[in-house]
């Protein structure tokens, strides 16, 4: 009934939600073997809530898998120096608290996945699926009909996969580089790095592709003293660069080669954890290194001088750990849907990393998508999917984009906006050497303005922890023993 084209959190996520109706589902993936990489994500509750309106339990999993974070914080950072500004402090789990939402999680990508397949029944995932054409066919009236995928031979040798004929929809949940994208409305990665050009930031005119470094690090680093990154997301603004700190608890430890559960005593002093470190460098145009230990040695370049976290975050990471990628965005999509085809996450619409919205937007996406095929949901969904007319799919996946559309869109805006001005802050000097004008410090200072009026008051937060700090004291006197 669907094809799901593409086993990242957003395609996972809506096949889990149209199998539990009754659908018939299949998830079709390029990669040939699932390994874990130095990857991780940042959860928001938003998204943790949209996920447990498609599966409870599956919910569950997620977060148990990942570290739940409870401050998020932007400093400023003195090149060359351990000086430091807070710009912005934000308790998140207090929000949680108050509003009565699942809590935010940093969690790495093979952890998240796992959890992910682990609610679909056994061969939804088919590994090896690469796509490479998607044909329309018509019955004996000339009426649209169903959706034939042909897939490319596996890089490893072989055959190509047959053909897959599709009842129901085609969805493409494949990222940014979405195969089904370029299929269903043209263009390709070429088109997109036009896009990601004319939408950059002036701090990145020059290099629309700036450098993007990810790697898993143990938490807390050796040699830094005990510093780490616990139960939170600390995003450091120095020289021209963003390097975000996030607290993923176990991490990748513990997984095997193939990001399967591994055995967790053949280590015999494991890490306590593992935090991802993420660098952007906003000012630099992309470029490529001829082995690992280069691409480290610049990474560790840019942090010498600074704290003793950032400098051991990144000397304690193996050369071949660190993932290397570039920066964009795509203007938002002006249609996401055509005939049984429709597009869902980054496919959709990519977006800056700045605000961490990629993967609670697309557990939306993945919501609202299975209401409107589902008709609301409920038993016997497949079914009714699978007796559908092309016009009634057509319908609903016209509804389904006009109501994502505008969210997308306010949500690719809001981060495209926070890059900007991380990007500006990041070439900010120093506060003895600013100007009268300080637009980036102003900004921050509204921010953490507007957080004290909606209840984020520190020196609330500080009393009631002297008085239960008091409460805790008064109750070990009254049950110590008398003399």
């Amino acid at each position: 009934d669907v094809a799901v084209v593409g086993a990242g959190p957003g395609g996972l996520a809506t096949a889990i939600a149209l199998q539990r109706a009754g659908v018939d589902v299949v998830v079709f993936e390029q990669r040939e073997r699932i390994r874990p990489a130095g990857v991780a994500v940042f959860i928001w509750p938003h998204g943790l809530r949209n996920l447990r309106a498609i599966c409870a339990e599956t919910t569950t999993e997620v977060i148990n898998a990942g570290a739940t974070i409870d401050t998020i914080a932007i400093e400023q950072l003195t090149p060359t120096t351990s000086a430091s500004e807070t710009l912005v402090r934000i308790d998140v789990a207090g929000w949680s608290e108050r509003v009565n939402l699942p809590p935010q999680i940093g969690i790495t990508w093979a952890r998240l996945t796992n959890a992910l397949r682990g609610g679909l029944r056994d061969g939804t995932v088919r590994l090896g699926h690469a796509l490479e054409g998607m044909t329309m066919t018509t019955d004996a009236d000339g009426e649209e009909g169903d959706v034939v995928l042909t897939f490319a031979p596996p890089r490893s040798g072989g055959d190509a996969p047959p053909p897959v004929r599709v009842r129901g929809c085609v969805v493409g949940a494949d990222g940014r580089n979405s195969k089904v994208r370029e299929l269903t409305f043209g263009g390709g990665a070429s088109e997109e790095r036009d896009a990601a050009s004319a939408t950059s930031s002036p701090a990145t005119t020059s290099a629309p592709e700036a450098n993007v470094y990810y790697a898993l690090s143990p938490n807390p680093p050796p040699g830094a003293g005990g510093a780490g990154a616990f139960n939170e997301l600390r995003f450091v603004l120095c020289d021209g660069s963003g390097i975000s700190l996030l607290d993923v608890g176990r991490g990748n430890l513990d997984l095997a080669e193939d990001g399967s559960a591994g055995d967790a005593a053949a280590d015999a002093a494991p890490p306590a954890g593992q935090l991802m470190f993420g660098t952007t460098r906003f000012s630099e145009r992309a470029r490529a290194f001829e082995t690992p230990e280069q691409r480290l040695a610049h990474l560790e370049t840019l942090f010498r001088g600074t704290t003793p976290l950032l400098e051991r975050a990144v000397s304690s990471t193996a050369p071949g750990a660190v993932v290397q990628t570039t920066l964009f965005d795509r203007p938002a999509a002006a249609k996401w849907s055509r005939g049984r085809v429709t597009l869902l996450g980054d496919a959709s619409h990519c977006m800056y990393p700045s605000l961490g919205l990629g993967i609670s937007t697309a557990f939306g996406d993945a919501v609202e998508l299975s209401r409107c095929l589902l008709g609301g949901g409920g038993d016997g969904g497949g079914d009714a999917l699978c007796e559908m007319t092309f016009a009634d799919v057509e319908r609903r996946l016209q509804t389904y984009e006009r109501r994502r559309i505008p969210v997308a869109w306010a949500l690719q805006t809001g981060s495209r906006l926070m890059h900007e001005v991380l990007a500006a802050t990041s070439e900010r000097p120093a506060s003895d050497a600013r100007g009268t004008v300080d637009v980036s410090g102003a900004f921050f200072k509204a921010w953490q303005g507007a957080l004290w009026l909606f209840g984020d008051r520190p020196e609330e937060k500080t009393a009631k922890a002297k008085e239960q700090e008091q409460e805790k004291k008064k109750a070990t006197e009254d049950v110590s023993p008398r003399s």
